[in-house]
């Protein structure tokens, strides 16, 4: 063997065996970070609160080996990682410098030459618990935000039990962009996307507008963030907007007017499902309404009801005469009658009722009173939603219900018809319940590229920001 060929493959041999030694190194030190970290997330104080719990099933599902350091220094996801972290204010979240900046330099640190190896062992396993607690709050807050509902008022939109954190952060881990993978923890509702790329459109174009308009939405991303993932079609009730959309995916099918709840008899907001809807329905008058309303109406002039297509019953069922009551000897309290409106042009459900359950018993109906669609301000009801085009809606759910069978579709359109002509009442359940969102966004861009401020007619805005507001420091969403 020549000496030129002997020297190359002493060479070569001789880059193998450093190699091969870096990787042994490598991979001891990856053991040993897996030892520390299953040490640190066994001791008993680690399980005492939520997100040492998280962090323990997190490293538990990669057998604790490390995920975003290296012998040598971070990976590609931990820079990706820590640059969503800056960018928070981005997506209508906190942005807390300080706690950003930890894992940073302790990052930052791995890469000093005169690191011994104990400092860089510390080092790496104190990275991995910052980086990774902080990623999984910044992908929960994504999807949910950081304040809980029920904390600021009475809500049925029930969170999406079915999102992990955990689960969504490994599997970004091995994406090639997982920054990409990240972000789409976020809600893909229309009003969302809209929302939050008008956002980001006044952060690069005006700061001062931006500082202005900051905790408003935030505020309003953090309510699209509470509702459930959007089916490909619902029905979406924005209660300061005074409308109801039919939306499928990203594109608006009808839009109609709508009367939501006065401030004194709020509409809630909630989540569920149009089951079916009645037309020619009767009307039960709540308890509420009878005793609030109608009572001191009757010990005025017993002839209220008869005048007004209302039917009294009592406790057993029997239809007294109410001229013959003596209504000023009948309390509030103790009220022993029913109270129905039939089925009449002047009724108050109008010609059609739209059910989903929920717990505060409101619903979608119709209305003879039509003048106050075209009132500006139309926060006028008990709770229920009046909607200026119910028949429309009607339509649109049975020939969607039955888009497969066009022809049964028309027949249930013609009976539909039938009963509102005629008088009497109807049910037509859906074989494929509509989701509908009754929400309140003072802030969107449903209507354009540019946000657009709606009146807080109740009030709410105020609790929500400030719920916002103690969980980061003055200032931090601006930057300051």
């Amino acid at each position: 063997m020549s000496h030129s060929v002997e020297g190359k493959l002493c060479v070569c041999l001789g880059l193998l065996f450093c190699l091969v030694l870096g990787q042994t190194a490598a991979a001891q030190t990856n053991a040993d970070v897996a030892a520390q970290l299953r040490q640190r997330l066994a001791a008993p104080a680690a399980a005492d609160n939520e997100m040492g719990a998280e962090l323990q099933r997190f490293y538990a599902q990669v057998n604790y080996a490390p995920v975003w350091t290296t012998a040598t220094g971070p990976r590609a996801a931990a820079t990706a990682g820590l640059k969503l972290l800056r960018q928070a204010r981005d997506y209508g979240l906190r942005s807390d410098n300080a706690a950003q900046q930890a894992p940073a330099r302790v990052l930052d640190s791995l890469a000093l030459p005169a690191l011994d190896s104990a400092a860089r062992l510390s080092g790496r396993v104190r990275a991995e618990l910052l980086l990774t607690a902080q990623l999984l709050q910044f992908t929960t807050q994504l999807r949910r935000g950081h304040v809980r509902p029920e904390s600021l008022q009475p809500t049925t939109c029930t969170a999406d039990s079915t999102f992990d954190p955990v689960f969504w952060l490994l599997s970004a881990r091995s994406c090639a962009d997982f920054s990409r993978q990240v972000l789409a923890a976020q809600p893909q509702s229309r009003s969302y996307v809209r929302l939050l790329g008008a956002w980001q459109r006044l952060l690069r174009t005006d700061s001062a507008a931006a500082r202005r308009q900051q905790w408003l939405v935030a505020a309003n991303l953090q309510r699209l963030r509470w509702e459930p993932a959007a089916d490909s079609l619902y029905c979406v009730v924005n209660i300061p907007a005074y409308s109801l959309q039919v939306v499928r995916r990203t594109k608006v099918l009808r839009t109609c007017r709508v009367v939501v709840g006065a401030p004194a008899t709020p509409t809630p907001e909630l989540c569920s499902r149009i089951r079916f809807f009645e037309t020619s329905p009767r009307w039960n008058v709540p308890r509420s309404i009878a005793t609030r309303e109608m009572l001191p109406q009757l010990r005025r002039n017993p002839g209220f009801l008869d005048d007004n297509n209302y039917i009294l019953y009592d406790r057993q069922g029997r239809v007294p005469n109410p001229r013959r009551i003596n209504w000023k000897e009948v309390s509030a309290e103790s009220f022993p009658y029913v109270i129905r409106q039939a089925a009449t042009s002047d009724n108050a459900l109008g010609n059609v009722v739209f059910r989903f359950p929920n717990p505060h018993d409101i619903f979608l109906h119709d209305t003879p009173a039509r003048r106050v669609f075209s009132q500006p301000k139309r926060a006028l009801s008990h709770g229920c939603i009046r909607l200026q085009n119910p028949l429309q809606l009607a339509v649109f759910l049975l020939r969607h219900d039955f888009a497969d069978q066009p022809s049964r579709a028309q027949r249930n359109v013609e009976r539909m018809w039938d009963s509102v002509y005629g008088g009497y009442s109807k049910y037509f359940p859906l074989r494929y319940p509509v989701p509908v969102y009754v929400r309140y966004l003072t802030c969107h861009a449903d209507d354009g590229p540019s946000l657009r401020q709606l009146p807080d007619i109740y009030g709410r805005d105020a609790t929500l920001i400030a719920a916002l507001r103690g969980q980061v420091a003055e200032g931090a969403m601006a930057g300051e």
